[in-house]
């Protein structure tokens, strides 16, 4: 399961120097972050300082804050306590990503961030807070990679989509039976860590296709499928709705044809598939895709199936391989199956 980790940083509000945009922006951006708060696919933390950091920095609480930048910027298509729900939503995730993980606290020396990320922070709290949590995240990633595999640090700001760090580790407060091996001083510590800023990014930054390899019940199996289908909508100039799959169903037998199809293929196989499924739910590439028929010939009527007279349809995934999938009458797409060899034209119903 991908995981995030939420700085501080994003909860706190633009200064009052800034520009609407900037507070637009910061709305809008705390406000995709809300699609995570419920999502099972997800893991959301928050680091157990969180909310001291935004307190000593005298950016805690909101309301009073927020409802000045509103006033102050014209911003009247929001609402101050829906975007203040939300931040304390996310303040009173439990565990923290400290519990998580079990690792609390670090002491450094000589601290480098390449991209310097720090400077940014709006107070000092905040800075040492992000400071703390980008050496953990990046310990966590070097030395325990099965604990922390596809976690991002959710920033303000993300110059790009990786952050290197590097200091010399004094002390580590931690209950793990790792990390082995971190090198000592005067010796450097070097790890890097994977930030983004908003909720496209973190997207675009999923491996669907991995995900894809690595499910095992539905719910992953439509995850790796609506990756791939926002990230191919952003491609072609979209604006798409994260929560909105277009009518489709994964039939019962349909995950274990998928990973049976797998074997023996090449790592871009599982990529294949995933284009076959996005583009039969958008509609693309149509000359890919052509009836079942009861029978070979040409003119003989599609297959359609006895309980809902859905039809059956087959697209091309390679020479092999065809996905099959029943389209209902109402436009839904039910994915039946990945068929193989090229002359297996059965259907599960």
């Amino acid at each position: 399961m991908p995981s995030v980790t939420i700085d501080a940083g994003v909860l706190a509000p633009p200064t009052e120097d800034g520009s609407a945009e900037d507070v637009r922006r910061y709305i809008s951006t705390l406000l995709d972050w809300k699609k995570l708060l419920k999502a099972s696919w997800v893991a959301v933390y928050m680091s157990a300082r969180a909310s001291d950091a935004l307190s000593k920095d005298e950016l805690y609480p909101l309301h009073k804050s927020l409802r000045n930048l509103f006033a102050a910027n014209g911003i009247e298509e929001f609402a101050v306590n829906d975007v203040v729900t939300v931040a304390y939503a996310l303040l009173q995730l439990t565990p923290s990503f400290e519990e998580r993980f079990s690792i609390s606290d670090v002491w450094t020396d000589g601290l480098l961030v390449d991209p310097d990320i720090l400077g940014p922070s709006a107070g000092s709290a905040l800075r040492e807070d992000l400071a703390r949590c980008l050496i953990l995240i990046a310990i966590l990633r070097r030395y325990c990679g099965d604990a922390i595999r596809d976690h991002f640090l959710i920033l303000r700001d993300a110059p790009g989509p990786v952050v290197t760090v590097q200091a010399k580790i004094e002390e580590i407060d931690h209950n793990r039976d790792d990390p082995n091996g971190l090198p000592t001083p005067p010796e450097m510590f070097k790890g890097d860590v994977l930030i983004c800023d908003d909720f496209r990014g973190f997207i675009q930054c999923l491996n669907e296709s991995s995900i894809l390899v690595s499910s095992t019940d539905i719910s992953g199996l439509e995850m790796a499928i609506r990756i791939a289908l926002y990230k191919s909508r952003l491609e072609q100039g979209d604006d798409p709705d994260w929560d909105n799959l277009r009518g489709l169903h994964i039939g019962r037998r349909f995950i274990d044809t998928v990973h049976d199809s797998f074997r023996n293929q090449g790592d871009s196989f599982p990529a294949r598939v995933l284009r076959a499924i996005v583009e039969t739910l958008d509609e693309k590439n149509m000359t890919a895709t052509h009836a079942l028929r009861t029978g070979s010939g040409g003119g003989n009527p599609q297959r359609k199936r006895a309980a809902d007279g859905a039809g059956a349809m087959r697209r091309d995934i390679d020479r092999d391989h065809h996905l099959h999938y029943w389209l209902c009458s109402d436009g839904v797409v039910e994915l039946a199956s990945v068929s193989y060899p090229h002359n297996n034209f059965l259907i599960p119903e």
